[in-house]
Formats: C-alpha cells, structure tokens, sequence
C-alpha cells in the first residue's frame, strides 16, 4: 500500500484503536469534527496563530553562557518582533523543530549552524552539511528534507531580499556599519531534555519564537582567529526556544526551561 507514510501512521493507528474496541463511534465522530476544523482553518485568510506565552512560567537562558533574561525582557524581546508594523505577519509565525529531526542532527552534531531563509510565505530554518555537500530543510516538519543547492540560495536570497531588509534599516538607525542576523547557533542544550519528555508526549518538538535583542549591555565576541572584540546585540534577531507538543487542536508549551541565542548571531562574530 502507497500513500502518505505519515497519514497511513495516523489512519492506522486509528483502524488499531477502532479494532481494539477502544474508540468507538464517539471518538470516531470526535476525529470527523476535528478534522472539519482543520480543513476550515486552512482555507481561512487569518491562518496565521500565536498563542500568548506565559513567560514567567520559564527561566529563559543564554543557550552557551547561561546567561538568564526574566518574563519581562523575554516580553520585550518578543513583542519588539511581534508588535512591529514593519514586519509582515507572515513571518510572525512560530517555528518547530520536530524531536525526529532533532535526533536525526544531534546524532552526529553537538551544534549546528542555522541559515534562515523565507519564501513569500513564511520563513524557513536551513541547514548544510558541508561534508557531504547536502542542503536541508529543518522546520515543521518530521524529518529534515532535501534541498538543491539552488533551493538553498533561493530561500536565503528570500529572507536576505525580504525580512532583513526591514531589521536592517532598523538596527542601521543605530549602527550604520552593521547588518542583522543571517545565521543562529542551535545547540543540543535540549538533546537531554527532549529524551526526556519524548516518551509522555509523542508530538514533542522545540518552538522557536521570533524575538529582537533589546539590551544595551556590550557582550565579548570571540573570533575563528583567537581574537575577540565588544559588541552590542541589540535590535537583532534571534529566537526564544521553548519545548511543546501538539495536543488534540492545540499546541502547549512544556513550563520550565527555555533558551534563546545571543553569541551564536552571526554578525556580529561571523
């Protein structure tokens, strides 16, 4: 039988748990209403969620130094992105990683380089693999997929044509010489705690909320040479990671720990 391997997962598991006596007509009639809501939630104009985070319900941290930001600047993080009318709303969307591809990269990686990228519709997380000469996509989706190298460029000519144009009028209004972030570190400060819930919450993945530094402080920026240098990392993108999973028509964040990238932005420090 050919088809959607991730449909026939779910159809299957559904035909199991009809067999095994333990839906019923109920909770089939359940699934036929949810999937009526999805099908209607597709085809409206305001697609687009974002739910409100509670972020004092997690400590947010620097994911190499460990540096802590309280609910109030992840607030200010978030909403600097969030609340821009300069920013279109399509790229206000959270992003996931899936545990698969997660444990998928982090088999063979201890960290990774992300490029982000944008099509006319929303942006996307890039990877390369310098070794073997691959390009991939990582985000929303169960398994990292394959991309030409031409795709690869185009989805960074996207972002670098689309969104930072607008963060780098921005932050050039303060730093005329910069430009913003066209990279991020991910690094497998989740690997553990994603092993760790995967078993409890099968649909588990780490969200990535789009945020802009909003501290002035001056952080040490170390180069590939050995050399270091001082710099700001305000009015830069970044994103705050939390882990969640999908329940039923919603999505819940996981309370506890999160991490956002400061030194892994590229520039400053490329």
């Amino acid at each position: 039988m050919e088809g959607n391997q991730d449909l026939l997962n779910v159809t299957g598991r559904i035909h199991q748990l009809v067999e095994y006596g333990i839906f019923t007509v109920d909770e089939l009639s359940q699934i036929q209403s949810f999937c009526r809501d999805e099908i209607s939630r597709l085809d409206s104009s305001g697609f687009i969620e974002r739910e409100e985070i509670n972020w004092g319900a997690y400590k947010i941290r620097e994911q190499m130094t460990g540096d802590e930001i309280d609910e109030a600047m992840a607030r200010s993080m978030t909403g600097e992105f969030n609340n821009s009318d300069d920013i279109a709303e399509i790229y206000k969307q959270r992003l996931d990683i899936s545990y698969e591809v997660i444990k998928d990269l982090f088999g063979s990686y201890q960290q990774m380089k992300i490029f982000i990228g944008a099509n006319e519709k929303r942006l996307f997380f890039l990877f390369e693999d310098e070794t073997e000469k691959k390009y991939y996509t990582l985000d929303n989706n169960l398994r990292k997929e394959e991309i030409t190298k031409g795709e690869f460029d185009n989805y960074k000519t996207g972002y670098n044509e689309g969104l930072k144009t607008v963060l780098d009028e921005h932050i050039r209004l303060h730093d005329p010489t910069t430009s913003n972030t066209e990279t991020f570190m991910l690094r497998n400060t989740f690997y553990d705690m994603l092993n760790e819930q995967r078993p409890k919450y099968p649909n588990l993945v780490i969200s990535f909320n789009p945020a802009i530094h909003t501290s002035d402080e001056m952080f040490e920026v170390s180069c590939a040479n050995g050399s270091s240098f001082k710099a700001s990392y305000k009015h830069r993108l970044t994103f705050i990671m939390i882990l969640g999973y999908y329940q039923g028509k919603d999505f819940v964040g996981i309370q506890g720990r999160g991490f956002y990238d400061r030194n892994g932005l590229c520039p400053p420090g490329c």
